[in-house]
């Protein structure tokens, strides 16, 4: 652990990691400050000084929103008082009562600046990549431990990664019942496709429609995961199938590859696709669920036990969702780019979860989701997130279903 933490600071050039007496309120001498967790692949986060909360940026885009939602007008003379170099003029007053701070130039065009704590100097955000690259500049490093101490803010719809708990809950169509963490923002995972499958009825498939799977298919877990595994079936550029065949490879196998087949013959890009997700998701009066893959493969598709409960009831309230999930051993009859037959196996190796004889189930996992499930019995909803294994999942299932 200990290398790991030193090569993200070599990585990111990170200040040595900050350390404070226990009386020295945190919070107060962190404000305004670009934050690194250590802990958790360098993620940023901005210690917003007036809120004194946090605010995970996640990239230059995010970045970007952050300056125009939290920016402070300033004029040009004022903003001449700030400094751009060590040994300018300067008012020493204005620059600590603005440090921290993005400034945006209500005489200009908004051009936004960062006034570096550290330093006092203001820093330029052309943009929200050059944002993003300056904030990682002026950042520091900080424990799980720490940023803890820091509240989260209560506007973004994203996953807190100092989280370190399960969540669950019960859900009867009406009522919410064995709470607990129910309302945390973590990562669906695969549990994205239930919303995906929702989408798709929603456009009314052509459930023989033949597919023909295209390289971007078949790279597509690549963009989100490099060449770790990934569940996927035994697909191949030029392979042919039915829409029907690709349903069951995503709902039983999990195939992401399958997934996004199925979004790439709708016509709609992906993109498109993510925007009837995240409409479909505010139809089901969801606020803390987002979507930016079809499959789960991003973290960054959060919601919580309560609102994933309500996707999965409507999922599982669909037949053809239904009848995926029933089905534990199917065979596809494909035809490979040759024009040769080619069968493909598809299965459910969610062998635990059989035991409960879930009239439907969907399951996740990602490194930042750990263990997820949601499943239906005797018309009940029963959601479980961030378990940190199979056995902690089945034994929160086993409890809840008893």
């Amino acid at each position: 652990m200990i290398k790991k933490i030193f090569l993200l600071a070599l990585i990111f050039g990170l200040l040595p990691h900050f350390v404070l007496a226990k009386e020295v309120d945190l919070t107060q001498a962190l404000k305004g400050r670009i934050l690194l967790q250590v802990e958790s692949y360098g993620r940023a986060w901005y210690v917003d000084p007036v809120s004194l909360q946090r605010y995970y940026i996640r990239n230059g885009q995010v970045a970007y929103d952050l300056m125009k939602s939290m920016g402070l007008g300033i004029t040009d003379s004022d903003l001449a008082k700030i400094p751009t170099k060590v040994g300018q003029k300067s008012d020493t007053k204005l620059v600590n009562r603005l440090k921290g701070r993005i400034l945006l130039q209500v005489q200009q065009r908004g051009e936004a600046w960062y006034v570096n704590p550290v330093d006092g100097l203001r820093y330029y955000l052309a943009n929200g990549e050059a944002a993003y690259k300056i904030m990682h500049d002026f950042a520091l490093g900080i424990s799980n431990d720490d940023l803890v101490k820091i509240s989260m803010n209560n506007t973004q719809v994203v996953q807190d990664t100092c989280f370190d708990d399960v969540a669950y809950v019960v859900f009867d169509g009406t009522n919410f019942t064995h709470r607990y963490n129910a309302d945390q923002i973590l990562p669906l995972a695969s549990l994205t496709k239930l919303m995906t499958a929702l989408v798709l009825l929603d456009i009314k498939p052509d459930w023989n429609k033949k597919i023909t799977i295209s390289q971007d298919v078949i790279d597509y877990p690549k963009f989100y995961v490099g060449n770790d595994a990934t569940s996927e079936v035994d697909l191949a550029v030029g392979d042919q199938l039915t829409f029907h065949d690709l349903w069951l490879a995503m709902l039983v196998s999990s195939s992401n590859q399958a997934a996004a087949a199925l979004v790439e013959s709708t016509g709609l890009s992906r993109q498109q696709f993510v925007s009837l997700m995240n409409k479909k998701a505010g139809e089901l009066g969801l606020e803390k669920t987002i979507f930016y893959d079809v499959a789960g493969l991003d973290a960054a598709n959060v919601t919580t036990a309560k609102e994933m409960a309500k996707i999965a009831d409507q999922a599982f309230d669909q037949p053809d969702v239904i009848s995926a999930s029933e089905t534990i051993d199917y065979s596809i009859s494909a035809v490979d780019l040759l024009g040769q037959p080619k069968a493909i196996k598809v299965l459910d190796r969610n062998y635990s979860l059989l035991k409960f004889e879930p009239q439907a189930s969907k399951t996740g996992y990602l490194v930042e989701a750990r263990s997820n499930v949601a499943l239906k019995k005797n018309g009940i909803i029963y959601v479980v997130l961030h378990a940190n294994h199979l056995s902690e999942r089945n034994a929160i299932l086993e409890k809840l279903l008893n």
